[in-house]
């Protein structure tokens, strides 16, 4: 099953200040998860989290980088 899923969110900063935040591994750690990003189309990257065996989640969200405009748009 797939799901999409789309977040639209205003940031009174510049486009590179959140870009950065968006794009660099090291950023998204501190504010989401552990992770192995890369900006690069193609890229398959996995966000890691406290797995939840009784639910039957190993603790990692599986991801792929499909677009990418930088600055403005990161799929």
């Amino acid at each position: 099953m797939q799901r999409d899923l789309v977040i639209k969110w205003f940031f009174p900063h510049h486009p590179e200040k959140v870009w950065e935040f968006l794009t660099n591994p090291e950023f998204v750690n501190q504010w989401l998860m552990k992770n192995d990003f890369k900006p690069i189309v193609g890229h398959k990257f996995q966000f890691h989290s406290k797995p939840l065996p009784k639910m039957g989640w190993d603790g990692i969200v599986y991801c792929e980088v499909l677009e990418i405009i930088p600055n403005k748009r990161l799929v």
